[in-house]
């Protein structure tokens, strides 16, 4: 069970979603900062693997480990991504399973695709350009359609 559960989840902090400032400046409330839909994807994930996904480590990471800081909520001040990233609206993890490359991890969403789409998944990036981690988001949708869309970044 975490610390400071997110939005209901069972296996994830917001401390996972955002990084070490905005953690230090609103402390539980940065939860306001993630979409509750990418946190149901998450779960849906950690479900369907079996084993712990990451996101941010950077609260737990040993030191001289390497940690997360960027793969949730990214603020105004991250130098990571785009400037309209669906990262900065908080509806976006990069995701990594310990064991498991991105094209397994994709291949497990698709294989539960219609949860995954109930649970809000609209995007993957093209994995051709994230070989260690898996970039999902919940970016609306601009029209109705089936699947997934696969953007590249």
């Amino acid at each position: 069970m975490p610390e400071f559960p997110i939005h209901g989840s069972k296996y994830f902090d917001v401390r996972e979603f955002v990084d070490q400032k905005t953690w230090a400046m609103l402390g539980a409330k940065s939860a306001w900062c993630v979409d509750p839909k990418i946190v149901a994807v998450c779960d849906l994930l950690r479900e369907k693997v079996g084993v712990p996904v990451k996101i941010n480590t950077w609260h737990y990471a040993k030191r001289g480990q390497k940690s997360f800081i960027d793969s949730g909520f990214r603020a105004k001040w991250s130098g990571v991504g785009a400037v309209l990233s669906q990262h900065r609206m908080g509806r976006a993890a990069d995701v990594k399973v310990d064991g498991m490359s991105t094209y397994q991890i994709q291949l497990i969403i698709i294989k539960y695709e219609p949860e995954f789409l109930a649970a809000g998944l609209t995007t993957m990036e093209n994995m051709e350009y994230t070989p260690t981690w898996c970039h999902l988001d919940c970016r609306p949708r601009l029209q109705e359609n089936s699947g997934f869309l696969i953007v590249n970044p």
